[in-house]
């Protein structure tokens, strides 16, 4: 077997091309890794942070007023907690959104069914689904926002990560515009013919009532569109005993609720006590059609639909 001699020149030649050769392949790698970096979404939320690798796709969302921020920026979800009620989903995507994979409760979702799905993303809320975060970020990658206790502009927040989460950033803000636009047009109206009254928006429930302060979702939209809570509290909910609606003694109360009569306002109603209340004697009591926007949907559908039915009862000659 010969041996070859490398000569000096040579060897450096060989030493140089290697060097570039490594160079051009790690240039080539750090481009394909900055790429990467680039594409990806980081998301804080209630929980931590979570990174996406892209923009996703098939998403989740296990609370409605998610489904109400992505209707609103125009992408369909492919699974939702429905509570197994597709007539929610038709309120508030307006009946437009028809295919879906139901995953069951809001409170409690279907976990099994989840991971059958090829998800990129679950959109959670902080209340419901704290305790299930590891559980459902095993499935697909996990964001935890407030929902459930979240007032007007929390929601806003939320519909602004979610919008850069799908890349629609400026229609986010187009949308923000819109709602901001109605709530003043409603509030120069209110501020005419409600500015010196106070609005108790209530549920009643078995045994009392609980009231929406103005630190809830409800009470933040209607007191940004000129109507006054008449209980003001940095809690969400306050319950209240008949006493304790006599001492409030509201002008306006509003029933966030249909059924009232299946309630304890059925007792209440005929007793000397509810009969004292101003908003009772000036016939100041209203009733919504239905709960759903007023409870349960914490979006811009409930914006709407609270706008048109306060200026209806009140603000219509």
């Amino acid at each position: 077997m010969k041996f070859y001699k490398l000569g000096k020149k040579s060897l450096i030649m060989s030493v140089m091309l290697g060097s570039i050769v490594l160079t051009g392949c790690t240039t080539q790698a750090n481009k394909e890794e900055n790429l990467d970096n680039k594409n990806q979404i980081v998301v804080k939320h209630e929980l931590g942070t979570t990174t996406l690798d892209s923009t996703p796709e098939n998403i989740a969302v296990l609370e409605l007023s998610f489904l109400d921020s992505l209707y609103n920026l125009d992408v369909d979800p492919v699974a939702i907690a429905d509570d197994e009620d597709a007539s929610k989903v038709a309120d508030v995507t307006e009946g437009e959104l028809t295919e879906y994979t139901s995953v069951g409760n809001r409170k409690e979702p279907n976990l099994e069914e989840l991971s059958t799905l090829d998800l990129d993303l679950i959109i959670a809320d902080t209340s419901r689904h704290s305790e299930i975060y590891e559980d459902l970020s095993k499935i697909a990658p996990t964001i935890v926002l407030n929902s459930i206790d979240s007032t007007y502009d929390e929601y806003i927040e939320n519909f602004e990560t979610i919008a850069k989460v799908v890349g629609k950033e400026e229609e986010a803000e187009v949308k923000i515009a819109e709602a901001e636009n109605l709530l003043s047009e409603v509030k120069a109206k209110a501020e005419d013919k409600v500015s010196n009254k106070n609005v108790l928006t209530v549920s009643p429930k078995n045994d009392g009532y609980t009231a929406h302060t103005s630190s809830s979702f409800v009470g933040q939209v209607l007191e940004k569109a000129g109507f006054t809570n008449a209980v003001q509290s940095e809690d969400v909910e306050a319950s209240l005993s008949l006493e304790q609606l006599v001492e409030i003694d509201p002008d306006i109360i509003v029933y966030m609720r249909e059924d009232i009569d299946t309630t304890i306002y059925e007792e209440w109603k005929d007793t000397e006590l509810y009969k004292s209340l101003k908003s009772v004697k000036n016939n100041e009591v209203y009733v919504t059609v239905s709960r759903k926007p007023w409870t349960q949907y914490r979006g811009f559908i409930s914006v709407k639909t609270l706008m048109k039915e306060m200026s209806g009862w009140l603000l219509e000659e």
